[in-house]
């Protein structure tokens, strides 16, 4: 696992092992998981800044499954933003770890509504390659809709899983069709095919995605020029904000 060398996967230091505790040891990202992002409402995120996340997962997720690897617990979670806003995939390979140290854990039923129905069903170990796609699919309405998985459905997770579980009917996200590019919508929604066979791979995941911008690449460069103003403004927006309340609290100190 340390040998992994990928600019869209989290790189693993090592293990942590004493006085009862088991820690992974991996790259430090400042900018939390996917998940804290894309709840943070100031925080403004066009379709470019989106798809560039996107591709970024896209990207790790082809390497790993090239090299023979699937994930089995992909979530917004478990992806990682660092400083520069490039997405990293973390706890890959985790499950396997879990199984050599004999550790069980528990399931939430929320942390399970990226699981693919097939999985829900018939769990297994360190998952599948079609499990992951469906993963993906999951976090792309978390990217497009910035909101949890499932959330327009109004049900509580376990339920969700059951629903999942046991169709007809299909139980899938609802995302507004004006929210991302139709081939984006399209690309999602063959990730969570209830037939795994179904389910493109992602090498030809990457290779749509790739064209959804109507062909053109965007240009790097102009891309982090975005992202670096979408900053600024976020961090000029905070500043204000400090600046109000403190003038606030200074007045109420001078009329004491």
């Amino acid at each position: 696992m340390r040998d992994m060398r990928h600019e869209n996967l989290n790189l693993y230091v090592g293990l942590f092992l004493d006085s009862g505790i088991f820690a992974l040891v991996v790259e430090h990202c400042p900018r939390g998981s996917l998940a804290d992002l894309l709840a943070d409402s100031n925080m403004r995120l066009d379709w470019m800044f989106k798809s560039s996340l996107l591709m970024d997962l896209i990207k790790g997720m082809k390497y790993l499954h090239l090299r023979g690897l699937s994930h089995g617990r992909l979530k917004s979670t478990n992806c990682l933003v660092d400083g520069r806003f490039v997405l990293k995939i973390t706890d890959y390979g985790l499950p396997m770890i879990l199984q050599s140290q004999n550790i069980h854990r528990p399931e939430d039923p929320q942390e399970l509504l990226w699981t693919a129905p097939e999985l829900l069903r018939n769990p297994v170990r360190g998952g599948t390659f079609h499990g992951d796609v469906f993963s993906f699919s999951i976090i792309i309405q978390e990217v497009i809709s910035r909101t949890l998985p499932y959330s327009m459905m109004d049900m509580p997770a376990h339920e969700i899983v059951e629903r999942l579980k046991n169709p007809p009917p299909l139980c899938r996200p609802l995302v507004s069709v004006d929210e991302a590019p139709t081939e984006c919508l399209s690309l999602m929604n063959d990730c969570w095919n209830e037939d795994p066979i179904k389910r493109p791979n992602f090498d030809e995941v990457f290779k749509q995605f790739r064209g959804i911008n109507r062909g053109k690449r965007a240009n790097i460069i102009d891309s982090m020029l975005r992202m670096l103003e979408q900053y600024s403004s976020n961090l000029e927006d905070l500043i204000r904000e400090r600046t109000d309340e403190l003038e606030v609290e200074r007045n109420k100190t001078e009329n004491c």
